[in-house]
């Protein structure tokens, strides 16, 4: 079967069309990325603004223009600019997530004087994260500052389809944490430890939200 992203997750749909539903399902929609393995290896089609895709057999295409003539008849017309990029793994879906980020929102650097911020740069660490997981697989997708003022909002998801439990250390100070919806209405609260962080349980494409208290 080949995977394709969707939001907080990714669905497997087969390669072939043996029965007339696939046969009239000619392109599918996806995100950043689709992805065609078998075990010990894949190659996955990664892309920054393109979202159909199709698959037969060992052939894996990215839809680039449609240009429908209803409801907008200049649809698509001028010119496109995009990025694809074919990458090669070891059958693991955790660095094509990884590349599909790294891809289409690349890492803005910008440089900082010793004057600049708080305490000039000269007094920041070498090396910092807003928010750090201990399980690549778990996507920590929006951290923002919440919507009544009350703390930090983290959401992110499993991303591989597995349950597991992992470690999520904040970069910014926590002395407690609830699950929220995604309203950012607080739920039942989590432990926080001061050096473990906050240990999380997550099923198979679970959401979380959590909501960091200073």
């Amino acid at each position: 079967a080949a995977r394709f992203e969707i939001q907080f997750g990714h669905l497997a749909r087969p390669t072939h069309a043996n029965t007339a539903f696939e046969q009239a399902r000619f392109e599918v929609c996806a995100q950043r990325w689709a992805d065609l393995s078998e075990a010990g290896y894949g190659v996955a089609l990664l892309n920054d603004c393109k979202y159909g895709y199709d698959v037969a057999g060992h052939t894996l295409r990215l839809s680039l223009l449609r240009a429908p003539t209803a409801p907008d008849p200049l649809c698509d017309r001028g010119r496109h600019r995009f990025t694809y990029a074919l990458l090669a793994h070891d059958g693991d879906l955790g660095p094509v997530i990884a590349a599909g980020y790294a891809l289409g929102a690349p890492l803005a650097v910008r440089s900082a004087g010793p004057g600049d911020g708080a305490g000039g740069a000269a007094t920041r660490p070498p090396e910092h994260a807003v928010m750090a997981v201990s399980d690549p697989g778990f996507v920590v997708e929006t951290v923002k500052a919440a919507d009544d003022g009350r703390g930090v909002i983290v959401r992110g998801y499993e991303a591989l389809g597995g349950r597991r439990r992992f470690q999520l250390r904040p970069g910014v100070p926590c002395t407690g944490a609830v699950r929220t919806d995604l309203l950012e209405r607080d739920g039942e609260p989590v432990e926080v430890d001061e050096e473990a962080g906050i240990m999380l349980t997550v099923r198979p494409f679970e959401l979380v939200t959590l909501r960091l208290l200073p």
